[in-house]
């Protein structure tokens, strides 16, 4: 199979980056599945593969990608055969078991309680990829998968900061700046289903004007100057 491979680390990362061929995935393991890619997505996290995360060591070369939409071509034991055949996106965080982290809750937001596809195992940036069934959801056959693709890890990191840490509750006001990317967007639409106002920042019109499409109630236009009295005009 085609896989865009990190072939070592450093910065710059663009020449460490090679279209290659790869070795498929093999049989999943019990409880994972393989899914042939239908799209992917590239996520800040992909640049910290290759330039290097401090504290964890790496092996190169090495597929990243956290972000894809695919359709399930095979499953490990354990897993319910008609998952194959359904079109995915994954969740790249992987759960570590209690042994891993011994006597750190799971409940706990601080614990580095989870391994992440594309960095501490091979991603998704490639025609095939594996992961656990358990992190799979279902994507409706009429969805365009690169829409799908580019969902999930920043859907995730928006909800860790505003539920799992923040925990926004309805009725609040929520500032999100620089509206338009994957995150802000996704805070922008959690916030929303939390029941809370928004105000948004950005510096381009076009982006201010579709996030209130979207829901937001508020706009600012970013033009370089402090906007703090005019977030805190809206919100008295």
């Amino acid at each position: 199979m085609k896989a865009i491979v990190v072939t070592r680390q450093g910065a710059p990362v663009a020449p460490n980056i090679e279209l290659r061929d790869w070795p498929e995935p093999g049989a999943p393991k019990p409880g994972w599945a393989t899914v042939r890619t239908l799209a992917t997505a590239f996520n800040h996290m992909d640049l910290w593969v290759g330039k290097g995360v401090p504290g964890l060591d790496l092996d190169y070369p090495r597929i990243s990608g956290c972000d894809a939409c695919g359709i399930v071509e095979a499953v490990g034991d354990g897993v319910d055969p008609s998952w194959i055949g359904t079109r995915v996106i994954a969740n790249a965080a992987t759960r570590l078991p209690e042994s891993a982290r011994p006597g750190v809750a799971h409940t706990s937001i601080d614990a580095p309680i989870y391994e992440l596809i594309g960095e501490h195992h091979h991603g998704m940036l490639a025609q095939a990829f594996q992961v656990p069934v358990d992190n799979l959801a279902p994507v409706a056959d009429d969805r365009d998968p690169v829409e799908a693709a580019a969902f999930g890890l920043c859907a995730l990191t928006a909800w860790s900061m505003m539920i799992t840490k923040g925990d926004l509750r309805p009725g609040q006001d929520v500032l999100v700046t620089g509206i338009g990317g994957g995150v802000a967007t996704s805070a922008l639409a959690i916030a929303k289903w939390r029941g809370c106002r928004v105000c948004v920042t950005s510096r381009h019109h076009w982006k201010l004007d579709r996030a209130l499409e979207l829901g937001a109630d508020h706009a600012i236009l970013d033009d370089g100057a402090d906007f703090s009295r005019a977030v805190r005009a809206w919100t008295h």
